[in-house]
């Protein structure tokens, strides 16, 4: 007997969603036109870093294919007032060569210090270290500027992107002073292009090589 009980509480559990659905009004949706207002402000939240203050009437003016036709060229946008904010960054004056020479001697210089000290640790700050640490808070500083005052939203957009996809660890040894020249000649000239080539690059670059702990990687 209780057997068939079970049965028919199956049965009824596994029917009644059935009878249920068949019971209930169809949904009917009906698809809603952005306006070009909305549409502007959607295109700049989802390809962009969101709307700058008077930038959605101008994107709405403009047309928003024609904003994203712009975007996706971005060697042709004038992008003038970024470009004069990066003349306060001197981080973009050093290549990794010059970035290098200053770790290498600040490094030293710690060494020096500790055993004349005889101590295992210090924190007198020489000049050299302390601009080594100007220059990566302005290496973090200039991602952001770039976000907020460039008209090559999408680019600085896939720049970030990629340098997250590709990433590699700015405070792991080398790569500190690696990293600056790793987004500024491997991630942004090619953050547009083909694929094949990013891949490529990063692969093949010396931070990455280093991030990977390549010279441990050996032949069986």
């Amino acid at each position: 007997m209780k057997y068939r009980v079970l049965t028919c509480l199956l049965a009824t559990v596994l029917v009644w969603p059935i009878v249920g659905a068949q019971r209930a009004a169809p949904l009917h949706v009906v698809p809603v036109a952005l306006s070009p207002r909305d549409s502007a402000v959607h295109a700049l939240n989802r390809l962009a870093y969101g709307p700058r203050p008077g930038e959605v009437d101008r994107v709405t003016a403009e047309g928003v294919m024609h904003w994203i036709d712009r975007q996706l060229v971005p060697r042709k946008m004038d992008d003038g007032a970024l470009a004069r904010r990066e003349r306060d960054f001197r981080i973009l004056e050093y290549d990794r060569g010059d970035l290098a020479g200053m770790y290498a001697e600040v490094q030293r210089e710690r060494r020096e210090r500790k055993q004349t000290a005889n101590q295992a640790s210090d924190t007198t700050v020489t000049p050299r270290e302390q601009t080594a640490r100007r220059l990566a808070g302005q290496f973090q500083e200039l991602a952001v500027v770039r976000a907020a005052l460039s008209e090559r939203q999408l680019y600085e957009v896939m720049v970030d992107f990629w340098t997250n996809h590709f990433n590699v660890y700015f405070a792991k040894g080398a790569d500190r002073f690696l990293t600056p020249d790793y987004i500024e000649h491997t991630i942004r000239p090619k953050a547009m292009g083909k694929f094949e080539d990013l891949l490529i690059a990063t692969a093949e670059s010396p931070a990455m090589l280093f991030y990977l702990d390549n010279w441990e990687s050996v032949a069986p």
